[in-house]
């Protein structure tokens, strides 16, 4: 069992699980919707965002509280999960995009389109979706998500 500060992680969880809805409900639309509303963009941006940020910020958490080897760069965080056998080296590398997406999103915004945005929605809900249920497994948590 990993250790972690139940106080520290709870918010970051649920910070993620807000995410995942508020993106679940926008999964919901087509997407002539979805671009006929420049709110909806924006939300899905935003929440895309919040998401790979609460990963990365667990994966932080984990890592600090177990005193694992520190992440050189942003993203590596989630590589030091998979290397202790946290995640599946396959959810590893699906967080990655979700971090690069992210990373496009905040500092390139303007190379995103809407439609690449609308496309990754699906991807990020099931990487969302197994990354929180591999945590759980390994913290502990799994009535808690």
């Amino acid at each position: 069992m990993i250790r972690y500060r139940r106080d520290r992680l709870r918010p970051l969880i649920s910070a993620l699980l807000e995410s995942r809805d508020r993106l679940a409900s926008l999964a919901q639309m087509g997407f002539e919707e979805f671009i006929g509303d420049p709110h909806c963009s924006g939300s899905a941006r935003y929440h895309l965002i919040v998401s790979a940020e609460a990963v990365v910020d667990i994966a932080h958490h984990l890592i600090a509280q177990n005193r694992w080897r520190t992440p050189e760069i942003y993203g590596e965080a989630v590589q030091i999960l998979e290397e202790r056998q946290v995640i599946s080296h396959e959810l590893a590398q699906r967080l990655q995009g979700l971090i690069r997406l992210r990373n496009r999103l905040v500092y390139r915004y303007w190379e995103t389109d809407d439609q690449a945005v609308f496309e990754a929605i699906p991807e990020a809900l099931r990487d969302i979706e197994d990354f929180i249920r591999a945590i759980g497994a390994s913290a502990g948590l799994a009535s808690e998500a």
